[in-house]
């Protein structure tokens, strides 16, 4: 298994020149400012454009992808926790059976459960005693949470019962910790471990998980930390807080409790929330770098009332724009229940975060998730360049529920002056591009949608990285339906592909 590798070098002289100019100016060296330049860069001797195109953005990619990470806090401590915080994908509700029972490697947790004793509320009170346990993922009775429901009571749950079990952060813990092990070529390190903890509440809006005007809960994320802390210092060992993990948007897509679908909206509150997380943790942990601020995309699929992709590109954008902030993917390709994920869907999208976690803070790279760059219009064709961590890009298959399906157009739609514009083709132009194939004259300026609440919020673009995942899919026929039992996944690893994310773009525009 391949859990190592390195990015391709980068020999282009121009490139380079282009790059070291805009740091020469202090400018940002983003995807936009970096197609900018190199489009005024003299081109290769060749006849064939496309070749050329694509070319190009490998070489971008690889740029991007090759650039040190020196913000983020390295897990030098003895204790460095990774909180999760967000809503009910945080939190896994809908997440059981509890797949991860068996504690893997030296990770940790604080009390017998990632998640509080408390299902709500301003408390984070450990299950058990504070204490630091081995890692593990448990159910929790929703109306007791500080109850593990065992495998034969999970058994007698109803189908969409919504009890918290196989969170994100136990799969993300395993497979960073394999990732890190590996790269420092041994089987334990006590002396630098890694610890979880999950503040999240179901059904919250980004404005009830501020710190002000919310319900308070943003405490169980200081609390957490606090009380790790002092498990530490009651050993005289060091503790940092090493990532957050973010995961919300559903209620904010849906304007439920508060929410509101706005996308400069999301962005203020969500800028405020991550300065407000990293003012505690100066102030709790005193360390001198702050943890990496690692979010996923909310799905589109279910919750969107007006259709638009708003918080979805909020969280993207975000990603973009400040420093330390990294948006791992999309969820919608990955097993699920409807809106929730399976468990199994919980631990595969964990691993895609263990896998990001790893690439930034251990490794200390740079990471964007595969997305578009630019696209333009010749004739009734339309060629979109991405960003692809690891050509080529490919066509697949997302699983909505437990079965892997078409998308209408692939996910793609495409529309102008005059409405939606048929699409008779789509079809990967070269490894890096995607052609779209207009049915009529295309009028004014065309824009673009990708996995949109029109067609499901999926779609069925993805690269080619061969990593694998840490855990397998696993089916267990007396605590899943028979749907779950895929033959193309069961006992096998995770693949952890990179999924494109959903996206609203102007054709001839840069993505900024």
């Amino acid at each position: 298994m391949q859990c190592e590798r390195e990015d391709k070098s980068i020999r282009s002289r121009p490139f380079a020149l282009a790059r070291k100019g805009l740091r020469r100016r202090g400018m940002s060296v983003g995807i936009a400012a970096l197609l900018t330049v190199i489009a005024a860069l003299p081109a290769y001797a060749t006849n064939d454009p496309l070749a050329e195109r694509d070319a190009r953005n490998e070489r971008l990619s690889a740029q991007l992808m090759a650039e040190p990470n020196r913000l983020s806090a390295p897990p030098t401590a003895k204790y460095n926790h990774i909180i999760t915080y967000g809503q009910s994908l945080a939190s896994a509700a809908e997440g059981w059976p509890a797949l991860s029972r068996q504690p893997r490697y030296d990770n940790l947790m604080l009390g017998q459960a990632v998640r509080s004793a408390t299902y709500s509320g301003a408390a984070f009170k450990p299950v058990g005693e504070a204490a630091f346990t081995p890692l593990r993922a448990v159910v929790q009775r929703k109306d007791d949470a500080a109850v593990i429901l065992e495998q034969a009571k999970v058994a007698r749950l109803d189908e969409h019962a919504q009890e918290e079990g196989e969170s994100v952060d136990v799969g993300a813990l395993n497979m960073a910790r394999r990732l890190y092990l590996h790269r420092h070529g041994s089987d334990t390190d006590p002396e630098h471990l890694f610890i979880a903890s999950n503040a999240s509440t179901s059904g919250r809006s980004i404005a009830q998980l501020s710190k002000s005007g919310g319900t308070h809960e943003y405490r169980r994320v200081t609390q957490a930390m606090d009380q790790a802390k002092a498990l530490a210092d009651a050993e005289n060992a060091s503790y940092a807080v090493s990532a957050f993990f973010w995961m919300q948007g559903e209620y904010d897509y849906s304007q439920t409790n508060g929410g509101v679908n706005d996308k400069a909206r999301y962005k203020r509150l969500m800028r405020q929330l991550r300065d407000d997380l990293y003012a505690d943790t100066k102030a709790i942990t005193e360390q001198p770098q702050m943890p990496a601020f690692i979010s996923y995309q909310t799905d589109a699929k279910s919750s969107v009332q007006d259709g638009s992709l708003a918080v979805g590109m909020a969280q993207w954008e975000l990603a973009r724009e400040e420093p330390n902030w990294f948006l791992t993917g999309p969820v919608y390709p990955y097993v699920d229940k409807g809106v929730h994920l399976s468990a199994n869907g919980y631990r595969w999208f964990g691993q895609m975060l263990g896998k990001v976690y790893h690439r930034v803070v251990v490794e200390r790279k740079g990471w964007q998730p595969l997305s578009p760059m630019q696209a333009t219009v010749d004739g009734r064709d339309v060629l979109i360049d991405f960003h692809v961590p690891h050509p080529p890009l490919a066509f697949d298959k997302p699983y909505l529920g437990h079965q892997a399906r078409e998308v209408k157009n692939k996910g793609f739609l495409l529309y102008d002056d005059r409405g939606e514009v048929p699409i008779v083709a789509v079809e990967l132009a070269a490894d890096t591009i995607v052609r779209l194939r207009a049915g009529r004259e295309l009028s004014g300026q065309p824009r673009i949608t990708y996995a949109s609440y029109q067609v499901g919020g999926a779609g069925q673009l993805r690269d080619s990285d061969p990593m694998r995942a840490d855990a397998s899919y696993e089916y267990l026929p007396e605590l899943m339906p028979e749907e779950a039992n895929i033959e193309a996944l069961v006992d096998k690893p995770y693949p952890l592909h990179n999924w494109s994310i959903a996206f609203d773009m102007v054709v001839g525009e840069a993505m900024r």
